[in-house]
């Protein structure tokens, strides 16, 4: 759906209200507001991520509406209105249904005005149970075994918007129990877990991942999760962590479970961490499922794409000895892979075989898709 006009009579709330509730009847993971400028006209136009596809859906034309959207916005996530030249950042909740849904915002300005991004999670469908991530048979044990640990580290990769957090969320949510202490460090805290002890990034406060998790380790954790890996410094705490006595849990951009290891030693973390505390990697990418109405034609259920929902697939790596030695060693990346396939390595090719020879998704989404790094 693209509509060039909207309703001179809404007010800019309620504009943005339908307009969420909109994208999540829509199954849309973000909500980009752009203010565009040309010869006849400017306003602002409204994009969905739906399946991870960019798509237009509504111009609201005139700069003047575009500055009370903007202003609107602002003030449901309580940012700093008068403030137009920086980034900002907020959110709220909006409740849909039986549904309550985190609104995550981000307004950075351009050269035609104050751009907005989005981010709806579905608070619910961030915990899946395990059985429900798309792992099956043996990928599903091998990935259980991974987690099932008292102690070590475990790493969740994959390029932005594959679904890792989702990934994390679940592992945390099948693995507790009254009995255990879970703590984590977030940026931001997507999900609040009723017994869980997050923390919240705060570097204004000096509260950063190093900080945060050196904090935790004081706290007698069983269980670590870290939201994301961005430096050396927090990756190695996190290894020091895994290495006392805590089950770590963390998430980092990289290509697949190899990339992973040769991107840490890249980072200058020393083989002797990786080879001591890294327990195993699992990589992931959302594919996109072909449209059981039309087969792929395209028609209005998939909004004429062909497509429509996403699947997990992955890649599962399980450290052994044998790789453990090699990375002390800094073995390539390519005799490493081959070790680790013939080591049990589940492959990304084992994960989409049976997707692709059902009919479920094409070879070339899968192509596209293990191509983003």
């Amino acid at each position: 759906m693209f509509s060039q006009k909207n309703d001179p009579k809404q007010t800019p709330t309620g504009l943005i209200t339908a307009i969420v509730s909109n994208a999540i009847r829509s199954r849309a993971s973000d909500i980009h507001w752009e203010p565009y400028r040309d010869k006849s006209e400017e306003g602002t136009l409204v994009r969905f991520r739906v399946d991870g596809i960019l798509r237009d859906i509504e111009k609201i034309s005139g700069k003047t509406n575009q500055g009370l959207v903007v202003n609107a916005i602002k003030v449901m996530t309580t940012i700093d209105p008068t403030r137009k030249r920086i980034s900002q950042d907020g959110r709220f909740d909006i409740l849909i249904g039986e549904a309550t849904y985190d609104i995550r915002v981000s307004i950075m300005p351009t050269i035609t005005g104050e751009k907005i991004v989005m981010r709806i999670t579905n608070k619910n469908a961030f915990c899946l149970p395990i059985s429900e991530l798309g792992m099956k048979g043996r990928q599903l044990e091998l990935f259980k075994s991974l987690i099932n640990k008292p102690e070590g580290f475990v790493l969740i990769t994959g390029p932005a918007g594959s679904g890792k957090t989702t990934t994390l969320y679940s592992i945390l949510a099948n693995l507790y129990k009254r009995e255990i202490n879970i703590c984590t460090i977030e940026d931001p805290v997507e999900v609040k877990f009723n017994g869980i002890n997050q923390i919240q990034v705060d570097h204004e406060f000096g509260m950063t991942f190093v900080a945060g998790l050196r904090a935790i380790m004081r706290q007698d954790p069983n269980i670590i999760a870290v939201g994301e890996i961005r430096d050396v410094e927090t990756v190695r705490t996190a290894f020091q962590a895994s290495l006392v006595g805590s089950m770590v849990f963390s998430t980092l951009h990289a290509k697949d479970t190899i990339n992973t290891i040769t991107r840490l030693l890249d980072m200058g973390i020393e083989p002797f961490f990786i080879s001591a505390a890294l327990g195993g990697v699992v990589s992931q990418r959302l594919v996109r499922l072909l449209c059981v109405n039309c087969h792929g034609r395209g028609c209005i259920e998939c909004h004429n794409m062909g497509f429509i929902k996403r699947i997990g697939i992955f890649e599962v790596l399980k450290m052994t000895e044998r790789l453990r030695q090699m990375v002390l060693r800094r073995t390539t990346a390519d005799e490493l892979r081959a070790a680790a396939v013939e080591e049990g390595m589940f492959t990304f090719a084992e994960s989409v075989a049976p997707l692709i020879s059902q009919g479920v998704t094409t070879k070339d989404e899968v192509d596209s898709i293990l191509t983003l790094d």
